[in-house]
């Protein structure tokens, strides 16, 4: 299922964008994510804050990231953002990514979707992250 998810999530994002690399965040209105809102993030490139954070990944992000700047997040956490934004800026396309962490002494695995965004066709300007869990486990095992 989360797979099928991140499937359609890619789809808007290829709809929403049409002939440009990327779409712009405008393009996007809120009834567009209703299917996955616990489960996007957007993360605001200049500023380098966290737009959106939701519920379904507080556990991903360690807290309710919404509004804070990436550098105030765990350094796992914002290490995985950082190699994201990295990867977005020189692709310009969308990419797949596993993250695992360890919270509470449950191991987890998150399977992610990060798509670009950009104000003017040219510079990514924002992420939109889709993360579901896949698995969670005791840490010990």
């Amino acid at each position: 299922m989360p797979e099928q998810k991140l499937l359609e999530l890619k789809s808007l994002w290829d709809k929403k964008r049409g002939e440009r690399m990327m779409p712009q965040r405008a393009q996007f209105s809120t009834r567009d994510f209703r299917a996955w809102y616990g489960n996007l993030a957007l993360i605001d490139i200049p500023s380098r804050t966290v737009r959106l954070c939701g519920t379904n990944l507080i556990s991903r992000f360690g807290c309710d990231a919404t509004g804070r700047d990436i550098a105030d997040l765990d350094e796992l956490v914002a290490g995985s953002i950082v190699s994201y934004i990295h990867c977005a800026r020189k692709t310009q396309s969308s990419s797949i990514s596993i993250y695992d962490c360890t919270v509470d002494g449950m191991q987890l695995k998150f399977q992610e979707l990060i798509l670009p965004l950009s104000d003017d066709a040219t510079d990514v300007t924002m992420i939109l992250l889709g993360s579901y869990e896949i698995e969670r486990r005791p840490a010990w095992q």
